[in-house]
């Protein structure tokens, strides 16, 4: 494929014109479903939302990632790990219950970093070298759906991998949850502990499953401050190459119907708008949708403001 055929597939015109500009896909944005995908993306650039109220489980979950990943090539020690995230808690104005949250994972972050990197232990033999972290990637693919095929450029990094032990993994945090207790201060309750993984996590390792070629073997790792749970072609159906062929396959046709509501839009965002529709109870109750709950209170009058003028 030359490099012009690159750039064209990468500027579809659907991506490209009226009110979207550019609508870049990823594993994540794929497992949303069409509403939550609009009301955060499209809507949220053309509405110009504000950026969201900062998420103690989202900037632990980034932190934990990063600590882990330093440790493994060398750029950070395990005893750097508290300090460090002590002053993540001290340079954000979190709301009281997500500070009490933080509080108590500020007790055990230690322990989540550590986790992660058993885990890795476990996987490699012991072999700790030759890990690298954070391959990111541009892949575009052939695949049709509808007979079209995707028009954009998908985006990513893997978490980390081992070009001579042929695996690559992908990392998730189980953080618990707090509540009032009856004397009016915070409690700590523990995550529960997962059984099966996540389908938003089975399409990303999907992904980076067609990225590295199908030649490197997959591992999915979840952690909580009790240990790592390991899910891979072993001990799980979905992670063969058979079940990984299935969610790929999901990848695609759920961005080539987003494609095609962008193109029978003709550039619109109203008419995207009148075809996907919003849950109102979503949002007047957003607090309790995990991909809601951060939202500006005066984005969400956006919304309503922008639906009713429809």
């Amino acid at each position: 494929m030359s490099m012009l055929s690159k750039i064209d597939r990468f500027t579809g015109h659907m991506y490209m014109q009226g009110d979207f500009k550019k609508v870049n896909i990823s594993p994540s944005q794929t497992a949303l479903n069409n509403q939550i995908w609009f009301i955060k993306y499209p809507l949220a650039n053309y509405l110009r939302f504000k950026p969201e109220q900062p998420s103690i489980a989202f900037k632990t979950g980034t932190f934990v990632h990063k600590s882990y990943q330093d440790i493994l090539i060398g750029k950070m020690k395990i005893a750097d790990v508290e300090p460090a995230y002590k002053k993540i808690l001290e340079s954000h104005k979190f709301s009281e219950k997500e500070q009490a949250k933080g509080n108590f994972l500020l007790e055990r972050i230690k322990k989540y970093v550590e986790n992660h990197l058993q885990m890795l232990m476990e996987i490699s033999g012991s072999y700790m070298k030759d890990w690298q972290v954070e391959k990111a990637f541009y892949d575009w693919y052939d695949d049709e759906y509808i007979g079209q095929k995707l028009e954009i450029i998908n985006e990513g990094s893997i978490d980390s991998y081992n070009s001579k032990l042929k695996i690559f993994t992908e990392h998730k945090n189980r953080f618990g949850s707090v509540y009032l207790g009856k004397k009016g201060t915070y409690l700590y309750r523990k995550p529960t502990k997962i059984k099966t993984p996540q389908f938003t996590h089975l399409i990303a390792v999907a992904v980076y499953f067609q990225h590295f070629e199908k030649k490197y073997q997959p591992a999915l790792i979840y952690v909580d401050e009790d240990g790592a749970m390991l899910f891979n072609a072993q001990n799980c159906e979905d992670l063969t190459p058979k079940g990984l062929e299935y969610y790929f396959h999901k990848f695609i046709q759920i961005n080539i119907q987003r494609q095609q509501m962008l193109r029978m839009a003709e550039g619109d965002i109203r008419k995207l708008a009148c075809m996907i529709g919003i849950d109102w109870s979503d949002l007047r109750h957003k607090d309790s949708n995990i991909f809601l709950s951060h939202m500006q209170e005066e984005d969400v009058k956006k919304i309503e403001e922008f639906y009713n003028e429809l």
